[in-house]
């Protein structure tokens, strides 16, 4: 009975130990989950500069301000975007900058698109 007794002590306590020598392994290196943190650090930096860049043109702030719109307050909320939502909204931001650039027609769409989603987000936050 006494061997049995330290047969089965000694196994649970392997059971203990083994659970937290596995506890202590990664399933992704540190360095890995460094290096995905910065690059989406990165991503969502050239994201913010996107938005902020078209609403800094012309044509965007005359229609923001027929709109009764501040441009502060919207690119404050920029950076209050969570990542995926501020990657939607550089898509479209882009779009609205590229088209800015070739004297599009329809960029008046997209630029009130990207103010309205900007508008929203600052309800949001607010």
């Amino acid at each position: 009975m006494r061997i049995r007794t330290i047969l089965v002590a000694s196994f649970l306590c392997s059971l203990v130990f083994a659970g937290s020598a596995m506890a202590q392994q990664h399933i992704a290196a540190p360095s890995l989950m460094r290096q995905a943190v910065s690059d989406q650090a990165t991503i969502d930096q050239q994201n913010r500069a996107a938005v902020v860049g078209v609403l800094h043109q012309p044509q965007v702030r005359d229609l923001a301000s027929r709109l009764g719109l501040n441009l502060t307050t919207a690119e404050n909320a920029v950076s209050t975007l969570s990542s995926a939502d501020l990657a939607k909204v550089a898509d479209q931001a882009r779009t609205a900058d590229t088209q800015l650039a070739g004297g599009s027609n329809t960029v008046i769409i997209s630029t009130t698109t990207l103010l309205l989603i900007l508008i929203i987000v600052i309800l949001i936050v607010k």
